[in-house]
């Protein structure tokens, strides 16, 4: 498609706009954790988590502390280092940040933005649960599925809270690890405590940024994306435009599927409730249509596929070889 007139040029401004969000996306992760060594005044905290489809998520924490005094400052600098280090480090993989979209791209960031309205995540109690920090109970039986080291930094005068969650099990046994006495080595058969420097999830205030895809075990995504699937089905049922309303539900809402809705497009179904579009979808896509050209026929497992990509970003148009193509998601295009 060519854009031209007043239309092409407020989307290059759009493309512009996006693009210096981009960047400054990433410059703003890159100047976190920068910051990180200013904050002195660290607080670690096991954690663990459990999801209940009655009570939702719920996360219990057990704060940590590290002798000397000084020693969190030396994991902080560490994980800094990590980051933001001089030498290869593991920001400069990284080519974009956007925002939670259901895609799994090994070189994006993704984000949930507090008013992303796309998919919804229980914040508030995972800062009630490190509000709650328990100091008494035995770590090593608390089965910690994660650590969490919390802080906060400065920036542009203001004052910024921040969160960096590591993943891996921090309480482990080691093998074949040993220890040195009296000129022979004995097994560590002890339970230790390993926080690694590789963190997984940053919340900045309440800004939420995946490194990777095990953060989202910790929202549970699964079940912000199942709703929001089985919400979108049943507003594309209702608009009328499908033959077999149960073959496109249960397509729509088993395999990959439930996890493509996360990028479904309100806009492109309105674009569907007019029959003209529905036509050329039929005519590029090759999803057929009833004999009156009114609704898709999706009696078939295939075509009811098509449709849900088509709705949810995963379905492009190749304009040089005029083919369907399927893509991993849509970004705006960029100049």
């Amino acid at each position: 498609m060519l854009l031209t007139g007043e239309s092409g040029e407020s989307h290059l401004c759009e493309n512009k706009q996006w693009e210096e969000g981009k960047v400054m996306s990433l410059r703003m992760i890159h100047e976190i954790f920068d910051s990180l060594p200013e904050c002195e005044e660290w607080n670690a905290h096991l954690l663990k988590f459990k999801h209940s489809k009655k009570q939702g998520t719920t996360y219990n924490c057990r704060k940590i502390e590290l002798e000397p005094l000084n020693r969190i400052n030396v994991l902080i600098q560490d994980i800094r280092d990590t980051y933001t280090g001089t030498r290869k480090n593991r920001l400069e993989k990284y080519t974009d940040v956007r925002e939670y979209d259901g895609t799994c791209n090994g070189t994006t960031v993704y984000k949930i933005s507090e008013d992303n309205p796309n998919i919804k995540i229980d914040l508030d109690a995972l800062f009630d649960g490190i509000a709650d920090s328990d100091s008494e109970s035995n770590p090593f039986e608390m089965k910690a599925q994660a650590y969490i080291l919390c802080g906060q930094i400065e920036k542009n005068d203001e004052i910024h809270q921040i969160k960096l969650i590591s993943m891996n099990t921090p309480i482990t046994t080691l093998k074949n690890r040993f220890f040195h006495n009296a000129g022979k080595f004995y097994d560590i058969s002890d339970k230790v405590l390993n926080l690694r420097v590789t963190m997984n999830v940053v919340i900045y205030d309440r800004t939420v940024y995946f490194l990777d895809m095990a953060g989202e075990t910790l929202f549970n995504m699964e079940r912000a994306y199942k709703i929001k699937c089985f919400d979108a089905v049943e507003e594309i049922v209702y608009m009328d435009i499908v033959t077999d309303p149960g073959m496109f539900r249960t397509t729509a809402t088993s395999g990959p599927n439930p996890r493509r809705f996360t990028a479904f497009s309100k806009s492109k179904l309105q674009l569907l409730s007019k029959k003209k579009n529905r036509e050329k979808v039929a005519r590029h896509f090759g999803i057929p249509l009833t004999s009156d050209k009114t609704h898709f026929d999706t009696k078939e497992k295939k075509d009811a596929e098509s449709l849900v990509k088509i709705l949810c970003g995963k379905a492009m148009w190749d304009i040089l070889e005029e083919i369907p193509v399927e893509v991993d998601g849509i970004k705006n295009w960029m100049r």
